[in-house]
């Protein structure tokens, strides 16, 4: 393996490192958001959810800019792919996501009723929207994206037409909503929640805990059967195997592609002991609905967290190398070898990325150290006594 393909693959492993620390701590941000409405009868007990994440939402939120600004620098092919046809799926992701600071913010402005309740409906719909619009994007990479390369614009464009005209049919939103990607929508959506009430369940207490502790049982177990139907599923997908690139300097957007039935799981076939990952997958799972029964929330939380690690790492090495697959052009699908930017670009990346990232992880893991340190869990109870100092 030379320098540059090994940049290649650190530049793989950072975005990897960098999403799942954004589904990890905006997945209990994200999920606490969507139960607002549901578990809070009054405003005590919503205020008591909104609060227990009020003060590392923002913080949390971080990772998803950085996996942005990661995707950009290291895969610039695929975040102009990307842009090229889904305008209106990302601005949704951007639109929702904007409701999410000022309901922080502007619920508590008012005392009354129905104030408070629309910026809560408006926090969930913000927590909802994105995590259900990113797995849908997820479940179509599997699916693949009709997109082809222009070689005389040096462009991408949506549709399998002659004139290369983007493809409004695709554009549009609902060209995204097919059954196995609103599948794969709908399976991250139950792992956030099972993120989401593991964390409540172990920073609250009262009834707060008491009804996240009884949500986790049925999502996390709910998410292990979601997750197993999943990988039948994609066994019978269509799927691509990567076997070759050709001369990268006459064609360095091309690759040698077979598509056949099981193909996304061709590397498990490979590589045996990548089955660890599904396993640590559904084990996670498994784990946070028996000690959620015990009443051990600390380690639900944690076999929770590594629920996410052991399916976002499914994903990953499920598809490896394909970033973005072309399905009306699998010889033009991006990949790690193809969509890279050059290797003085990577290894500057690199380097900012290996002084950066430890840092914002440290300090991060600082603020979690001093705010669990305190030990000090919120409940309706605390929410009154403090009421004009907290959201």
């Amino acid at each position: 393996m030379d320098t540059y393909s090994i940049l290649q693959l650190l530049g793989y492993l950072t975005v990897a490192a960098v999403l799942f620390l954004f589904a990890a701590t905006c997945g209990f941000d994200f999920g606490a958001g969507m139960l607002v409405p549901f578990i809070g009868k009054n405003d005590a007990e919503r205020r008591t959810v909104i609060n227990t994440v009020g003060p590392t939402w923002d913080g949390n939120q971080v990772w998803l800019i950085i996996a942005g600004g990661a995707i950009f620098a290291i895969w610039p092919r695929v975040y102009a792919a990307s842009f090229s046809g889904l305008y209106f799926a990302i601005l949704l992701v951007l639109w929702s996501l904007f409701l999410r600071p000022v309901s922080f913010e502007y619920r508590s402005k008012l005392t009354s009723t129905r104030w408070r309740n629309f910026w809560d409906w408006a926090l969930c719909i913000g927590s909802f929207l994105p995590v259900l619009l990113l797995g849908v994007a997820v479940g179509n990479l599997y699916l693949g994206l009709p997109f082809q390369f222009n070689p005389i614009g040096l462009r991408f464009f949506y549709g399998d037409n002659v004139s290369m005209q983007s493809a409004s049919a695709f554009t549009d939103l609902l060209g995204l909503l097919r059954p196995f990607g609103l599948y794969v929508g709908v399976i991250c959506v139950v792992m956030m929640l099972m993120q989401g009430t593991a964390y409540l369940s172990f920073r609250t207490e009262g009834v707060i805990h008491d009804r996240s502790r009884k949500i986790l049982t049925v999502t996390s177990l709910l998410f292990a059967i979601l997750f197993v139907i999943a990988g039948i599923w994609v066994y019978y997908l269509p799927g691509y195997q990567w076997t070759a690139s050709p001369d990268p300097i006459l064609n360095p957007l091309s690759v040698n592609v077979t598509s056949n039935i099981g193909g996304w799981l061709s590397n498990f076939h490979t590589y045996p002991w990548m089955m660890l990952a599904p396993i640590l997958g559904l084990a996670g799972a498994l784990m946070a609905f028996i000690l959620t029964l015990k009443r051990k929330a600390f380690p639900a939380f944690c076999f929770s967290t590594l629920a996410i690690f052991g399916t976002l790492a499914t994903w990953g090495l499920s598809m490896y190398p394909f970033l973005m697959p072309s399905s009306i052009h699998p010889e033009q699908s991006l990949t790690l070898f193809n969509a890279s930017s050059s290797e003085v670009s990577l290894i500057g990346i690199l380097i900012t990325a290996l002084i950066m990232v430890p840092i914002i992880f440290i300090y991060t893991g600082y603020v979690y150290r001093k705010i669990w340190g305190r030990d000090i869990k919120m409940s309706p109870e605390l929410i009154k006594k403090q009421e004009n100092i907290l959201y």
